[in-house]
């Protein structure tokens, strides 16, 4: 009979699909070689990636007191506490790259972050990464009251199918350059769908020997729909590929954490616990990195990597915010989404 390694009521293989969705994550905002087969790929997927495993997470709540206490904690608190670290870094970024910046720029950051991350003629993002947080918050009001109402799941697969049609339209013409518009119809379908893939035990908490098949045969076919040449000039076809690439890599992806079940690392499940504080500051670190480096070598042009030094700069990245992530584990557990 197969079973799940259970550490402090987590199973141990989402932990290592957070590990994995993170390290995606940063890997995908690191600057690499124009064409990097890795980066291309993977940031195809990696978003949706992610909040498929929020969803999946997701517990069937109602709309009440105590449900809206729970957000205040894990979700909007630690969206104001990033951004609010986030903004000495940024002013200090704008006043060395702009020095004819007004007080009514400096205003438009801390604008940007009560619009959630949007930008307008009066606000600019200001750590741009935590739109992800805003997102996320938006999702699950959105699934408390439907599960409220009768017509909830029609309401949901309205806007699932809404957002999809959406995305890809906007992709093509442009109607919004505006991040957090984009990553709400590109990303609502993948939430909504790990949500209801846990409830309907579609997938197995526990880990089975078809997972070595699954992940295989699924990444597989993923990175082959990557190199089908397509006319992606075609709307239709952009959909098909997108969706193909994304589905089948979620689901690979998955069997491979069930696969390194019993694996057991606690730097993993530390890594797991603290992807909001990856999530939060990562950003911050490859700017700072990649500004001492372009001005230590006097390079006139934006820094870029090749694809196996960025992988090296997640682990570096990684091992800088371990730390961290423990000191505030003990001490500030509301920057993990903690009451304390």
């Amino acid at each position: 009979m197969g079973y799940s390694f259970i550490i402090n009521d987590r199973l141990n293989w989402v932990d290592w699909a957070k590990a994995i969705a993170i390290s995606f994550v940063v890997f995908g905002h690191i600057p690499q070689e124009p064409g990097s087969f890795p980066q291309s790929y993977i940031v195809i997927f990696h978003m949706p990636f992610f909040f498929f495993i929020s969803g999946y997470l997701t517990k069937k709540e109602y709309p009440n007191k105590e449900t809206f206490k729970k957000y205040w904690y894990t979700l909007i608190i630690p969206y104001l506490c990033y951004n609010l670290v986030f903004y000495p870094y940024w002013l200090a970024r704008q006043m060395i790259e702009n020095p004819q910046t007004t007080y009514l720029d400096l205003f438009k950051p801390i604008l940007g972050t009560i619009l959630l991350q949007h930008e307008t003629p009066l606000s600019v993002s200001l750590n741009g990464v935590t739109w992800f947080i805003a997102i996320l918050l938006e999702y699950k009001i959105i699934l408390t009251l439907c599960n409220k109402c009768k017509k909830g799941i029609f309401i949901i697969a309205t806007l699932m199918i809404g957002s999809a049609v959406l995305y890809v339209v906007n992709e093509f013409y442009l109607f919004t350059k505006d991040l957090p518009p984009i990553g709400f119809m590109r990303c609502l379908p993948f939430f909504f769908i790990g949500y209801y893939c846990r409830q309907n035990g579609i997938i197995r908490t526990i880990p089975t020997k078809n997972d070595w098949y699954n992940s295989f045969i699924f990444l597989s076919l993923s990175i082959i729909v990557y190199f089908i040449p397509m006319n992606t000039d075609s709307m239709i076809v952009y959909a098909i590929r997108f969706w193909l690439i994304s589905t089948t890599a979620i689901a690979g992806l998955f069997s491979l954490s069930k696969l390194l079940d019993k694996v057991r690392f606690t730097a993993i499940t530390t890594i797991a616990i603290g992807t909001i504080v990856i999530m939060g500051l990562h950003y911050m670190l490859i700017g700072t990195t990649n500004y001492v480096l372009e001005k230590l070598f006097c390079m006139q042009e934006k820094i870029v990597y090749p694809w196996y030094i960025a992988c090296l700069i997640v682990i570096v990245f990684e091992t800088l915010l371990y730390p961290i992530i423990l000191i505030f584990k003990k001490r500030f557990p509301f920057m993990l989404g903690k009451k304390g």
